[in-house]
Formats: C-alpha cells, sequence, structure tokens
C-alpha cells in the first residue's frame, strides 16, 4: 500500500499528518459557528457530517435530498454503489451529532430556498446547484485559514481524523477491523496507516523523554 499521499517522510521515519487534533477541530468549528450566514451554517454542518461518518467529499457531493431523507428516517447514510468509491456502496451509522448536521442541513436547504425533486442535490452552493467537490475544498481551505490553524486542512481530513480517534478510543484488540467497517475499507490493509504515530505522539513522546 502507498501511504505517501497520507504521511510525511523524515528520512526513513513516517509520520501521519493529515489530521486535525483535538485542539485544532475545536478552534475550527469555534470560528466557522462565530458566522452567522446561512453559508457559514451550510459549511459547518456539512463538516461535522464528515467528521462524524468519515464518508469521502465525493460521496457527500453526490448525495440526493432523497439519500438525506432516508436517513433521517433509518438513521443510516447509505452510500450507494454509483456514489460510493470503487462503485462499493455501504451504508454508515449516524450518530447523534452526524443526525444533527443532517437535519441542520435539510432546514438549511430548506432556507436557501432549494428545490424538492427527490433527486435534487442534498447539499447546495449558492446558485442551488450541487455543491462541487471543488468549492468542498476551497471552503474548507478559507475556514482553516480564517480560523488560524497552522495547517490548511482539505475535506478529505476529518476521515482521517475520525480514523484516528476511533484507534485510539476503541477498546478493541485490533481496532483496525472496526476503523476498516466505519471506512468502508474493501481490506483491514488499506486500515493500518492510521497505526502510524501521528503529530501528537510524536510531541507527547519528545515531551516525555527525561
Amino acid at each position: 500500500m502507498n501511504t505517501n499521499k497520507k504521511v510525511k517522510k523524515y528520512g526513513q521515519r513516517q509520520v501521519f499528518e493529515r489530521y486535525l487534533s483535538e485542539k485544532e477541530e475545536s478552534v475550527l468549528f469555534k470560528s466557522v459557528k462565530s458566522f452567522g450566514s446561512v453559508l457559514a451554517r451550510r459549511d459547518h454542518a456539512w463538516m461535522l457530517l464528515l467528521r462524524h461518518t468519515g464518508i469521502r467529499v465525493g460521496s457527500l457531493a453526490l448525495l440526493t435530498l432523497d439519500d438525506a431523507l432516508l436517513a433521517r428516517t433509518s438513521g443510516y447514510l447509505v452510500l450507494r454503489d454509483e456514489i460510493a468509491k470503487g462503485e462499493r456502496g455501504y451504508k454508515v451509522y449516524l450518530n447523534k451529532t452526524a443526525t444533527l448536521a443532517l437535519k441542520r442541513l435539510l432546514r438549511i436547504r430548506k432556507e436557501m430556498g432549494a428545490p424538492t425533486a427527490p433527486d435534487s442535490p442534498f447539499i447546495l452552493s449558492r446558485h442551488h446547484g450541487g455543491l462541487a467537490v471543488r468549492s468542498f475544498q476551497q471552503r474548507m481551505q478559507h475556514w482553516s485559514r480564517v480560523a488560524g490553524l497552522r495547517v490548511v486542512a482539505s475535506p478529505h481530513w476529518w476521515r482521517h481524523t475520525l480514523a484516528k480517534r476511533l484507534m485510539k478510543s476503541s477498546e478493541a484488540a485490533d481496532p483496525r477491523g472496526h476503523v476498516c467497517a466505519v471506512l468502508g475499507h474493501s481490506s483491514v490493509v488499506s486500515t493500518t496507516v492510521y497505526t502510524l504515530p501521528d503529530r501528537e505522539d510524536i510531541e507527547r513522546s519528545l515531551e516525555g523523554v527525561s
């Protein structure tokens, strides 16, 4: 497995970089929430949804109103084959925060005067079209700068952030299986990257040296 896109190499050392620490996450969400515009509230909600489901931004961009309404009723967000990576669909459990984010997005969508056709986009641009992946990326970069983060994050970092938190909080003997299932990986091998040390691990290790 090639992990070069997810880690930085320092000589022979690999460190997982592309995630948000708890402090960075808190600062970012607090910053976005301080703005009351409909677009800021939309962005806050979709970031929460990504953070607590771990779905890819490509799948998020292709969700329809019907997908969202079904998820609100069932408690599971179903990623159809045609919107999932590799056309391998799966479903994701919505915890309380993810459910709240989904409901907020539905309310914001209505506030924006969105179309009500079942196959219309779930998350809208200001012009009522579906928000493109590139636009999600630009909005995330914008909010990272506004929050004054030392990193410029992309939407995909929410997936990594959830995976790292699950890996560290799980009480399972091998938490990779749980993370693999949550992320919809076809093999646990793809999940091994999340066992690499991250920025916080390195910092704590060095702080603890006597």
